[in-house]
């Protein structure tokens, strides 16, 4: 009796053991699951304005894209560390998306790699979304065949004179002159240009672009972001007000502001823009082959 009583414990100690084994084996791996947590975190500030998203690279069509050197940045303010993982939808051929981790919380830049091959020549509008916040992004889709605005990719900047602009609405063609076009770099850096159309000095143009950093620099930008506006109104009269406009406060009409290339040495800037803005009765109208050139102040 006594015999059998003792492998009777040993066989319950040994149990105990596997048991107390397989345990910590079980908590390990649940601690290693719990590891692979979600980041959090917001790609607008306090305010509710998006963060800056900036593209880089050529978009043309036809021309599948390369992820290397077709992409956004975008920043985001990370609340809590751990995996993210941010895709656009399909538009026009082409999306844009991005993965990995975050170490740190604070702000933070993600790229998201271009893949696919743009369809249509035009300015194409994206949605991207994280953690309950949506903020947008135009991506500008220019004629691979070099045939400018015959071909309906647009009109090379080197096609408008110094210190000249224009642009279709519709059918529509303005043109006019650039008086001003100040760059400043006190709070945030900006691009200001003013001027008039070819008709007279009752009808204004303007264009405003801001800088993530702190020097005029080339790039893309959108109506979508603080600090960057397409306008042309007029200025006074019984008519004043806006003709034809877009900024971040019209949010549903975007607009792509490009500045292709800045010469530090002779001040000069060159560009375009295109997109949709509003007119003054409020509706939506296409703004295609809008150009610049200007000395910067």
């Amino acid at each position: 009796m006594h015999k059998v009583l003792s492998g009777s414990l040993f066989s319950i100690l040994v149990s105990v053991l596997l048991f107390t084994g397989c345990s910590k084996e079980f908590s390990y791996e649940n601690s290693q699951q719990a590891q692979a947590v979600v980041a959090t975190g917001s790609i607008m500030d306090s305010l509710g304005n998006c963060l800056v998203t900036s593209s880089s690279g050529n978009y043309y069509n036809g021309v599948a894209l390369l992820g290397d050197s077709n992409y956004v940045q975008l920043t985001i303010d990370v609340f809590s560390v751990g995996s993210y993982n941010i895709q656009t939808s399909l538009v026009n051929g082409f999306q844009f998306a991005g993965s990995g981790n975050f170490s740190d919380t604070g702000t933070q830049q993600v790229i998201l790699r271009a893949s696919g091959t743009p369809a249509q020549i035009q300015p194409t509008s994206f949605q991207v979304s994280y953690d309950g916040n949506t903020c947008g992004f135009v991506v500008n889709v220019q004629d691979s065949t070099g045939h400018g605005a015959n071909g309906g990719g647009g009109i090379a900047s080197d096609t408008v004179g110094l210190n000249q602009w224009q642009f279709n609405e519709g059918a529509h063609l303005y043109t006019g002159t650039i008086q001003s076009a100040t760059f400043t770099n006190l709070i945030g850096s900006n691009l200001i240009m003013a001027g008039y159309t070819s008709s007279g000095t009752d009808t204004a143009f303007g264009l405003s672009f801001e800088f993530s950093g702190s020097s005029l620099d080339t790039g893309n930008f959108n109506t979508l972001l603080a600090g960057n506006s397409f306008t042309l109104n007029v200025a006074s009269g019984p008519s004043a007000g806006n003709i034809i406009f877009a900024s971040n406060a019209t949010s549903s009409q975007i607009m792509s502001l490009v500045i292709s290339s800045y010469n530090a040495s002779t001040q000069v800037v060159n560009g375009s823009f295109s997109g949709t803005a509003y007119d003054f009765t409020g509706n939506s109208v296409q703004i295609s082959n809008g150009l610049f050139k200007a000395t910067v102040n």
